[in-house]
């Protein structure tokens, strides 16, 4: 057996059916073995970036290991943008890179891949001896599933042809269980029940880390009279209950933004709270902030809190609960703010500017929102574009069906991570939200969704330039020189359309948009 049919064996093992990536000199024998010995699905992409993004889409929207392969050197340097969403999304990634032989620095497609992968991935597993391969995979889904991370396993090409010395394969450690959830200490929960029994108006916001508590977060906020909201990335987990003010931060609608405002206590669960879910300070400015997280590192890092709680954001909720007595609100959790939420129309007061030859896109998300299957999953790409799906269309559903990688700022995400997301998920339709600009940063990879066949929707909000750096240039005067708009002039959506990581849309009806954004 050779050290490249061990390592497939191993991935094999570790219940891995679908591999994604793009072959070269280094890993060719090995994807060729999982696809002939094996059977597993393996989705080729264009590039390498995009392999690992597709790599990605597939973790978020499965909640499985994902799995991606790269050969060596410029394989692995390519893929460095989407190693690092992942790292900042904390996706559970294995990538299988090739690597140059150690004993020949001077290879073409040589450089140091290791503090590359650290820099990028943050995790890196060797694969140094032919005897050790099969538990080095091992290491590298184990340090993948309970960081969780991407992890970058390195196998050098002449290692990965050496012959695994008889009675050296083991058996394939089994996957480790996922850790037990910490529990919260029992003083911080007696401090959490009393602020949540003084305060008057008390807010509980989810993060994406709080999806498997959903149902006790709710209890909690109908136990303690709280509202409920969640960050962009948790969009939607608190669909249907009749006090979910939705999106919190520079993309909140305008009555979350109202109601937001009055807030007196938010507590966060297992939310990346920032400068972002705060809308820099002017989404809820007199509250009280209190941040519940299974990382002490997270707590506070991004945004001034009063308190942390260390623990598992279903475990607090229910601690909190058990010794808090039932509140009523009636002022807070009024029938008036009930029915206007359920009514609540995020185009209301919206003034469309189409024009003959130009289209107003929030008259196109309108469409969307009447016409688009409610059981989706949708992904929004980054740019100037991407705050008209995210303020204006509701997400459909939990379960992983809100997919936005904007943890970079990267633009280029959007296609490819909904090919992945297609490929983990194709019981239901993923609708994707481009811009010119950024398709184009990846134009391959429609070749990739079209030899899939995944049922993906393509949106592509054209605006014929960088929309955010248009936004930017403008009060300076500088934007009928910028390179890649046509003829030298601004994008061809309304003057207020603004750029979309900040804004609020009452400010933005008042004054020019912010530049606050990322590309």
């Amino acid at each position: 057996m050779k050290v490249f049919e061990a390592i497939a064996d191993a991935v094999v093992a570790h219940g891995v059916d679908t591999v994604f990536g793009l072959l070269g000199d280094a890993n060719m024998f090995l994807v060729a073995d999982l696809v002939n010995r094996h059977g597993v699905r393996f989705v080729a992409a264009r590039n390498e970036n995009a392999a690992v993004m597709m790599a990605d889409g597939y973790a978020r929207t499965t909640g499985r290991c994902a799995v991606a392969t790269v050969t060596q050197g410029p394989g692995l340097a390519v893929a460095g943008a989407a190693l690092t969403i992942a790292r900042q999304a904390r996706t559970p990634l294995v990538l299988i890179a090739g690597d140059t032989p150690p004993g020949d620095p001077l290879h073409v497609q040589h450089f140091d891949q290791q503090p590359y992968a650290l820099a990028t991935a943050g995790t890196f597993v060797p694969v140094t001896a032919a005897r050790t391969a099969v538990r080095d995979v091992g290491l590298a889904f184990r340090a993948a599933r309970e960081l969780p991370g991407p992890v970058v396993l390195n196998v050098p090409i002449d290692l990965a042809d050496e012959a695994v010395p008889a009675g050296a394969v083991v058996p394939v450690p089994v996957p480790p269980r996922a850790p037990r959830p910490l529990g919260p200490n029992s003083d911080d929960v007696d401090a959490l029940a009393r602020r949540l029994r003084t305060a008057q108006r008390p807010v509980l916001l989810a993060g994406r880390g709080a999806e498997s508590a959903a149902t006790a977060i709710r209890e909690l906020a109908d136990r303690s009279g709280a509202l409920l909201a969640t960050t962009l990335m948790a969009a939607g987990l608190f669909t249907g209950h009749p006090y979910d003010l939705g999106v919190a931060g520079g993309l909140s609608r305008p009555l979350t933004r109202r109601v937001l405002a009055g807030a007196d206590l938010v507590v966060t669960f297992g939310a990346g709270l920032n400068r972002w879910t705060a809308d820099h300070g002017a989404l809820f400015p007199d509250a009280v902030v209190v941040s519940v997280d299974v990382d002490p590192a997270a707590i506070g890092a991004r945004w001034p809190v009063a308190a942390g709680v260390l623990g598992d954001a279903g475990e607090t909720a229910r601690a909190v609960s058990a010794v808090l007595a039932p509140v009523r609100r009636p002022c807070w959790r009024s029938t008036d703010l009930s029915a206007e939420l359920a009514a609540a129309d995020p185009f209301a007061g919206l003034a469309v500017e189409s024009t003959a030859d130009r289209i107003d896109p929030r008259a196109f998300i309108r469409i969307c929102a009447g016409r688009l299957p409610r059981e989706r999953t949708t992904v929004v790409g980054v740019g100037h574009f991407g705050g008209w799906p995210n303020l204006l269309l509701d997400s459909a559903a939990t379960d992983r069906s809100f997919v936005a990688p904007w943890e970079f700022g990267s633009i280029g995400v959007g296609l490819p991570f909904a090919v992945g997301a297609a490929v983990g998920r194709p019981d239901r339709p993923v609708v994707a939200f481009e811009g010119d600009g950024s398709l184009l940063t990846g134009l391959g990879e429609l070749d990739t969704l079209a030899r899939v066949g995944a049922p993906v929707l393509l949106v592509l909000l054209d605006d014929a330039a960088y929309g955010a750096e248009v936004r930017k240039l403008a009060p300076r005067g500088s934007t009928r020189t910028l390179p890649g708009s046509p003829n030298g002039t601004s994008p061809r959506w309304p003057a207020r359309s603004g750029c979309r990581r900040g804004p609020s849309p009452t400010r933005r009806a008042r004054r020019p948009p912010s530049t606050r954004c990322c590309r």
